[in-house]
């Protein structure tokens, strides 16, 4: 028999890379993140938690739950979770998932294997497991709190060691988030006027043609401006170079990443060369 399923959405983080709290953000409609994310796990689970930093003592109208260890990461937050029901699974949620919907998670329940520690999805961008929508078993408990006490943060590097039930995405963009404002403006556009499949020529410059092995190619994707056409090729060639250190041009013209793409753009990626 399955354990009950309770939900987790994660608002605990500091929200650096955005310059102000992602979970406060509205992106479609008039709910912000944290309360669009909390509605859709109490249509699909028992009860749905609001996981919280340790430090943090604004008042909620939701049911927190408080992070046991200080700056642990999402990973904390689940241990708290399991501490206040280690008999639950908990399908846990990052707050800042714009385009994952309620049928997205009405999926991964469907197809959930409590045999395993997890069920999870898979990247589209790398297919490796996404950790910040998954369900976590009873079982999940014992090998998480071991992660935490070895100083073990990073979630996806605890659920590579569990065992897992991969899935792969119902919704190919369900899983796409917001850290950055570029991020955000990606999505408001997105969700605003739909996505369609555009033909774009991306130019790599510099180091960046040995990582992704050509100096030009011709790609077909949803992304609504240039900030998600560069996370898509970011993930996909394993660049470790973060948005801030590339400029870009559109059309032989420098622009910032929150500019549209339309189809048949010529995009020219710059990242930082030596001396200068």
């Amino acid at each position: 028999m399955s354990a009950p399923l309770h939900g987790l959405l994660l608002a605990g983080g500091k929200s650096r890379r955005m310059g102000t709290d992602k979970a406060e953000l509205v992106v479609e409609g008039n709910l912000s993140l944290r309360d669009r994310g909390l509605q859709i796990l109490r249509r699909v689970t028992t009860s749905a938690q609001l996981s919280i930093a340790a430090d943090d003592t604004r008042p909620y109208e939701s049911t927190t739950v408080r992070d046991l260890r200080e700056d642990a990461g999402p990973l904390a937050g689940l241990e708290a979770a399991f501490q206040l029901d280690p008999n639950a699974a908990w399908l846990v949620m990052a707050c800042d998932l714009p385009f994952l919907t309620e049928s997205v998670l009405e999926d991964l329940i469907a197809r959930r294997d409590p045999a395993c520690d997890v069920t999870c999805f898979t990247s589209r961008f790398d297919g490796k497991p996404e950790p910040l929508c998954t369900i976590y078993e009873p079982s999940a408990a014992a090998p998480l709190t071991a992660a935490l006490d070895n100083e073990i943060r990073c979630a996806r590097k605890f659920l590579s060691a569990v065992r897992r039930h991969e899935l792969s995405l119902p919704e190919e963009t369900a899983l796409d988030n917001c850290n950055r404002p570029e991020d955000l403006a990606e999505a408001r556009l997105s969700l605003s006027e739909g996505r369609t499949t555009k033909t774009i020529t991306v130019e790599f410059c510099g180091p960046l043609q040995e990582a992704a092995g050509t100096a030009s190619a011709e790609i077909e994707t949803q992304s609504s401006t240039a900030a998600g056409l560069w996370e898509e090729l970011r993930m996909a060639h394993h660049f470790s170079l973060e948005l801030e250190a590339i400029r870009v041009a559109i059309n032989e013209e420098f622009q910032p990443w929150t500019h549209p793409l339309a189809h048949r753009d010529r995009v020219a990626l710059f990242p930082p060369f030596a001396g200068g």
